[in-house]
């Protein structure tokens, strides 16, 4: 076992950023992104079912976004920051690491744009993705299962320091990340809530991003803003605990040895965390496909437990909010249909 001491990665926040990343030189640099950019976001804001006594439940689509996911933002702000600091000489090539949909979107941008992409995920994630990763043109990197998220943090930094033509964009630690969120996704949301007020923000920890972006937007609006992370039972946001490889709900583990990461840390110290086990994820998937006729993944599933049980303890006129990341995995489906 890899003790908590050989630590090699950086897990400090750097500033926040105090608008949306510039996006001009991109879009000039690479017009292949224009139409993508023209169909990003402004997914929409759908009051789902909750408690009948408790608060509404509004859920943020994000499945809407052009390659099904709430990482088709993050991915987009993460490369225009890459761009903006790039010299325009030398080949630019983008390296990352990622559990699923952040890989996805950024293979997909890469192949829009003509540029290489090298990603790590974990050996865990199922053949499919890596399949569709390679069909896209990147570089594929299997890391440790077992380390879960710090492995495949720690083999793409490793990667970077051995060949840094590759530029790393690190979204677990990239300001560019929150950007996107505060003054994107979280200023839609305010828009698209209209005259209601947003009493609980309720999400999943993943790369801390998308959590704290939303929560620092809607603060600015509405200042008694509750904030409820979500995390795996399996790997739990902030356990002391190492790293494991069992099966979980996508893109929001936690880190292991105590970590936690960085954004999530710095912005929201005393984050309340609600802990959803994979089974009653992929229970909640059909649960809501049922009921709704929509699909929802596994981390939007837990999402929507989650909120449920706040907004149970709340009155009826009040408001939760939450955001439903993707529509699921193949992989996940047939996980979910096959303990019908």
């Amino acid at each position: 076992m890899i003790s908590n001491q050989q630590l090699t990665i950086d897990l400090t926040a750097p500033p926040f950023l105090t608008s949306m990343v510039r996006e001009t030189l991109t879009l000039e640099k690479f017009p292949g992104l224009r139409q993508f950019r023209a169909n990003l976001g402004r997914t929409p804001l759908v009051r789902v079912p909750g408690p009948p006594d408790g608060a509404a439940i509004y859920a943020k689509y994000e499945f809407h976004n052009p390659f099904g996911s709430v990482k088709d933002r993050t991915a987009y702000a993460l490369i225009c920051a890459a761009v903006n600091g790039w010299d325009g000489v030398s080949p630019l090539r983008l390296l990352d690491a990622s559990g699923g949909n952040m890989a996805r979107a950024l293979a997909h941008l890469g192949r829009l744009m003509a540029v290489p992409v090298r990603l790590v995920v974990p050996e865990s994630v199922p053949r499919a993705l890596v399949d569709e990763l390679a069909e896209l043109g990147a570089i594929v990197d299997l890391a440790d299962a077992e380390r879960f998220l710090l492995g495949i943090i720690e083999t793409s930094e490793a990667i970077h320091a051995a060949e840094p033509g590759w530029t790393l964009l690190s979204q677990h630690r990239n300001a560019a990340n929150v950007a996107m969120h505060e003054f994107v996704t979280g200023q839609e949301i305010i828009g698209q809530l209209g005259p209601r007020t947003a009493d609980c923000w309720v999400a999943a920890i993943g790369s801390g991003g998308t959590i704290t972006g939303v929560s620092r937007a809607l603060r600015t609006r509405f200042k008694d803003l509750r904030v409820v992370g979500v995390t795996p039972a399996e790997l739990p946001y902030g356990t002391e605990l190492p790293p494991n490889g069992a099966a979980k709900f996508p893109g929001a583990g936690g880190l292991g040895f105590g970590h936690r990461q960085p954004f999530v840390a710095t912005e929201l110290p005393d984050l309340p965390v609600l802990a959803v086990s994979y089974e009653n994820s992929l229970a909640a998937m059909r649960e809501f496909l049922d009921s709704t006729g929509v699909r929802i993944g596994a981390s939007s599933a837990a999402n929507w437990l989650a909120a449920k049980e706040v907004a149970s303890t709340m009155r009826p006129e009040q408001t939760v909010v939450t955001l439903f990341a993707d529509a699921g995995s193949r992989a996940d489906w047939s996980a979910a249909e096959a303990r019908r």
